[in-house]
């Protein structure tokens, strides 16, 4: 007899086809072949399913399939729907169980009820008859050695399959740059329209749409799915630290023309670069902003310079000379200048010697030939009192000094108050001193084995 869908039962076993079926709504295929649900075991017993196949009213595709699953969720023979006239027709092989194998389940029994699924090609759906939420279980399966079953054998009866409409859906990034490649957001279903800025086709064409925020709407079968990105200014990660710098400049925060990206290098430290933690020379710089392969992404890299600074200026004070004035000396590095500074910042000198300097405080600044300086900021405390002493002394020789007293230390000066020589001889009352014809001025200091200090001026 024909299926009355007012006699047909909603079996019991309801719930176990919703388990056993459930898994297999929503799948999706690529090939329109047979699906790899319907996989199907034939024997030597089948009785064949008549009818018509149509969705929501409208009949099936020629790609989809149909086919009948036992009441185990056993797949027990599927065909391909037949199209005819623009109807989609029905001629399902249903297989029996192969008695010779009692321990398989390959199809239907005289008492198994079975359902009716079909499988959408298009969208790779499995649809179960008549509803997902309303299956029904045919009843009447028979061995007819392949030919019309009893009840199933008119084709001029419809089996309408209900299908809830997919609603249509966009979705992309969130944000790109304006410089980046023309892509395809991602839509379902297919055949719906792409509208808004910078839609060309099925393409959105960030340079086209323009820096900022747009929406694009997917229209299908007159419903509105819409999808919101920014279009960001292109990267730019040029580098705009270039130096060069001292190896003694302070930490310094690095700049590009986009901010916002990561930096890498020798003495970098988040973006801070700090000469001190580099050796001299060159030093290679990275800035990137994104990542590789994103669509907003750029790379610059930039070699600057670290020269070495000179060494903190050491200072000392000479002796007073003879018309009582004081000079310190800058000790000297080569290549190196200086220049001398009061509290107030006043330029007092320039060179190696400091002449005629009091207690105030000074700065001395000593700058290398790349220009990278180190200074010494301090107070010499002169002695308010020199223990000088009258004391007799005579010349033996144009070298050779005797005083009677003995001398304990002896140095030599010359006219800029730099110390030219020192020795010390240990309470001897005659020394030589390593004066020469044509050396011009000279103070000889003496610390005396008595105690004091013994100062004399000669020309030579």
């Amino acid at each position: 007899m024909k299926p009355n869908p007012s006699s047909l039962k909603r079996s019991p076993l309801r719930a176990a086809f919703l388990v056993c079926f459930g898994a297999m709504i929503g799948c999706s295929f690529k090939a329109l072949a047979q699906p790899a649900e319907f996989a199907f075991t034939p024997t030597n017993s089948s009785g064949t399913f008549y009818g018509q196949a149509t969705v929501n009213g409208v009949p099936a595709n020629a790609n989809d399939w149909i086919a009948a699953f036992d009441d185990m969720g056993n797949c027990a023979g599927a065909a391909q729907v037949i199209m005819n006239d623009g109807l989609a027709y029905i001629n399902l092989p249903i297989y029996g169980d192969d008695m010779t194998t009692s321990t398989l389940d390959e199809g239907i029994t005289g008492a198994e009820p079975f359902t009716l699924n079909l499988w959408r090609a298009a969208s790779g759906n499995i649809l179960t008859y008549p509803g997902f939420d309303a299956i029904i279980l045919f009843e009447g399966w028979s061995n007819t050695n392949g030919a019309p079953m009893p009840g199933f054998d008119d084709p001029t009866v419809v089996y309408d399959f209900g299908e809830t409409p997919t609603p249509p859906s966009i979705s992309g990034p969130e944000a790109t740059c304006v410089d980046a490649e023309p892509f395809a957001p991602a839509t379902a279903p297919a055949g719906g329209v792409l509208v808004g800025p910078g839609i060309d086709g099925s393409l959105f064409n960030p340079a086209a749409a323009g820096e900022g925020t747009h929406t694009v709407d997917y229209i299908y079968d007159g419903v509105i799915a819409s999808w919101t990105i920014e279009v960001l200014p292109a990267f730019d990660a040029t580098i705009l630290t270039t130096g060069p710098f001292c190896a003694n400049d302070d930490a310094m925060q690095l700049e590009a023309a986009t901010a916002g990206g990561t930096w890498t290098g020798n003495g970098v430290f988040g973006a801070v670069f700090d000469p001190a933690f580099v050796t001299p020379g060159t030093v290679n710089l990275a800035y990137e902003l994104g990542e590789d392969g994103d669509a907003c992404y750029d790379v610059d890299q930039q070699a600057v310079t670290v020269y070495p600074a000179p060494s903190e200026p050491m200072v000392e004070l000479i002796q007073p000379l003879l018309d009582g004035t004081f000079h310190v000396v800058a000790w000297d590095q080569p290549g190196v200048t200086f220049e001398w500074y009061d509290a107030l910042g006043n330029q007092l000198a320039t060179g190696d010697t400091l002449y005629n300097y009091f207690e105030d405080p000074f700065e001395v600044v000593a700058t290398n030939t790349y220009g990278c300086s180190s200074s010494l900021s301090t107070t010499l405390i002169f002695p308010g009192v020199f223990d000088l002493r009258e004391v007799s002394m005579t010349w033996l020789s144009p070298a050779t000094l005797e005083v009677r007293c003995g001398v304990e230390h002896a140095a030599l000066w010359d006219v800029q108050g730099r110390l030219l020589w020192s020795d010390t001889f240990a309470g001897a009352t005659r020394i030589e001193l390593p004066l020469q014809s044509g050396d011009g001025w000279r103070l000889v200091t003496l610390e005396l084995a008595g105690g004091g200090v013994a100062r004399v001026a000669v020309v030579r």
